[in-house]
């Protein structure tokens, strides 16, 4: 008897060792529960010829083949093989409950799912975008299915997954009161992001019809373009406008990304006005947009797979063309080309890590997967502004130039006329009260508006001049990088106000602290200060930094409610340029990294950064 006990016991554990991966990263759906991902929970089976059936995907013989995903979104990139997947959904707490799975994923172009439970076949269904709209279980953009989870057995959900685009599964469990609130807040975001960008659309297709330039419409197509590539990835032009035309999934994906392709490189040849001042880059632009044309007709007949990822690449070498053009024009002096460069930065951005999620390289998340809508939605609003500030800067000149015209016929008419020292007077007043006002002006656009030093646009002006003096009188100049400790917290836990009330007394403190009239104190950005110590070594600006540390821990912060005591970080640079050909960059950059160096010694101390370059 005891012999068979021990055979007995010796089995059940057998059993539970074999059967420890497979509840390995279970989980449990309660009344609590509105979501789950799936993606920790799935195991994978490839299948490279696409020959197994599902027979043969849940046969015994093919057991050690399944592998884990390992991922919450399981990523394998462009492939040619078809991929099994399988999940156990438990039981339902209680009462058999209905849930809803949604893969949300739209351009993957076939899932074959069928649901299992005690060893018989409850449903199966076929979704992707290869299947005509109408045959999907649930009116949904992505692909949804329902789901019937029992109180008693668990339920076994297989999917043969086969697609030309990146296959990425985010899949997830829903309660289905969940989804359709999440699908709300979704929707209300996508509205309002088409919406933004057909209204930025429109209005500057307007102004190309009033002031018929170039520039505008390529920039009306963009936008058109990044809103069609946004909705196909999305699935709401399969939903609305073909529904059941599925061969036009594929075609308008790659329509649209040559779309943002083609257009941006036209509008930055004629925004930046390329082929008066750099020919050679203008005929480099208007060779990718050719090529943009070439992927655009073949998306009518050439492979879907290898013509999205060559038009990827092309889009990738696009975004960085594009934004070497704003440089050498910023270089060049263009007056606009700063602001392009700024809105090329949030798209080259966005784009690269857009193009590593698709290739797979990059995880597929929130941020990855939107990064590329993120990055040209802020692209767009700022080449509007771009626009309508190069209109503004050449209106600007025009009226300069009429209104100095007008002014010259005026006083020789008025000297005509008038000839008498009254006149003279009243002009003499005018003139003076427009160069006071001026002066306001010029103090205004100059000044940090919450602590009244320097904004940081007039340090980059000052610090460059600077530079070059130090460098053709050869003394040394010192930068000081200040971060007040701590500040994000005290904000979050103060409020915003208290936390500007923090900034203005250590902006007075600073202030207090730098005496000779060359020194400059500006506010560099948030928490962050900057000084600018002319014919300052290294000493010296260590002096000036010690100065500030220990007056701001010596000033607590009071208002009528609290007291907070407040340090700060310091980094300190000093250099005596040697070569005018090295940027000043260089300095403000070792100054940063001495900052965090000092933040991450424990704070409240100063660091210090070009030892040997200030010794004489």
């Amino acid at each position: 008897m005891s012999h068979r006990r021990r055979l007995a016991t010796l089995v059940l554990l057998g059993l539970a060792i074999l059967m420890a991966p497979a509840y390995a990263g279970a989980f449990v759906v309660d009344n609590d529960t509105r979501s789950v991902l799936l993606g920790p929970h799935l195991e994978f089976l490839k299948d490279p010829e696409g020959v197994l059936s599902l027979s043969d995907a849940r046969s015994p013989a093919l057991a050690d083949r399944w592998r884990a995903a390992r991922a919450d979104i399981p990523n394998f990139g462009y492939t040619d093989a078809v991929y099994w997947t399988r999940v156990t959904l438990p039981p339902a707490q209680g009462e058999r409950r209905r849930f809803m799975v949604e893969i949300d994923y739209p351009v993957l172009d076939r899932l074959d799912v069928s649901l299992w439970r005690g060893g018989e076949q409850l449903r199966s269904f076929r979704l992707g975008d290869r299947i005509p709209y109408a045959e999907r279980p649930v009116d949904h953009p992505g692909f949804v299915f329902p789901v019937h989870l029992s109180g008693g057995q668990p339920t076994d959900l297989y999917m043969r997954v086969q697609t030309s685009s990146s296959l990425q599964l985010p899949i997830r469990l829903w309660r289905p009161e969940a989804l359709i609130g999440h699908d709300f807040e979704r929707a209300t975001a996508f509205a309002l992001f088409y919406g933004a960008m057909l209204i930025m659309a429109i209005y500057n297709l307007l102004i190309f019809l009033a002031v018929r330039d170039a520039s505008y419409l390529y920039y009306v197509f963009y936008v058109l373009s990044m809103v069609a590539l946004v909705a196909g990835i999305h699935g709401v032009t399969f939903k609305y406008f073909w529904p059941g035309s599925t061969g036009l999934n594929d075609v308008s994906l790659i329509l649209a990304l040559s779309g943002m392709v083609f257009f941006p490189s036209l509008f930055t040849r004629h925004f930046l006005k390329m082929p008066q001042d750099r020919p050679r880059m203008a005929k480099m632009l208007v060779g990718l947009a050719a090529l943009a044309v070439l992927t655009a007709i073949g998306s009518f007949f050439l492979p879907y797979r290898e013509l999205m990822v060559t038009t990827i690449m092309l889009a990738g070498s696009a975004i960085v063309l594009n934004f070497a053009s704003g440089i050498v024009r910023w270089w060049d002096g263009f007056h606009a080309a700063r602001y392009y460069n700024l809105a090329w930065t949030f798209m080259l951005g966005g784009g690269l890590i857009m193009l590593l999620n698709k290739i797979g390289v990059a995880p597929r998340n929130w941020f990855t997967e939107n990064a590329g809508q993120i990055g040209t939605s802020a692209e767009v609003l700022l080449l509007s502004f771009a626009l309508a500030n190069r209109m503004s800067y050449e209106r600007r000149k025009r009226e300069e130039a009429q209104r100095q015209s007008a002014q010259a016929q005026q006083e020789l008419l008025d000297a005509q006329v008038a000839m008498n020292r009254d006149l003279d007077c009243k002009v003499r007043e005018r003139t003076e009260a427009l160069e006071e006002a001026n002066a306001k002006l010029q103090e205004i656009s100059i000044t940090d508006g919450l602590t009244g030093l320097r904004n940081r646009r007039y340090f980059d002006q000052t610090f460059e001049m600077e530079y070059r003096r130090a460098y053709r009188e050869k003394y040394p100049l010192a930068v000081l990088m200040i971060d007040i400790d701590h500040f994000k917290p005290l904000n979050d836990e103060h409020g915003h106000p208290f936390g500007d009330h923090c900034l203005r007394q250590v902006a007075s403190v600073i202030r207090d602290c730098i005496r000779r009239p060359p020194d400059l104190a500006a506010r560099y950005g948030g928490e962050e200060f900057v000084v600018l110590l002319p014919n300052t070594d290294r000493p010296g600006g260590v002096s000036v930094a010690e100065a500030i540390r220990r007056a701001v821990a010596d000033s607590p912060v009071r208002d009528a409610e609290q007291s907070v005591s407040l340090t700060v970080s310091i980094g300190v640079a000093a250099e005596i340029p040697a070569d005018v050909r090295e940027t000043h960059e260089a300095l403000l950059n070792e100054a940063d990294r001495c900052l965090y160096e000092a933040k991450n010694d424990g704070r409240n101390r100063v660091s210090v950064g070009y030892a040997a370059a200030c010794q004489e």
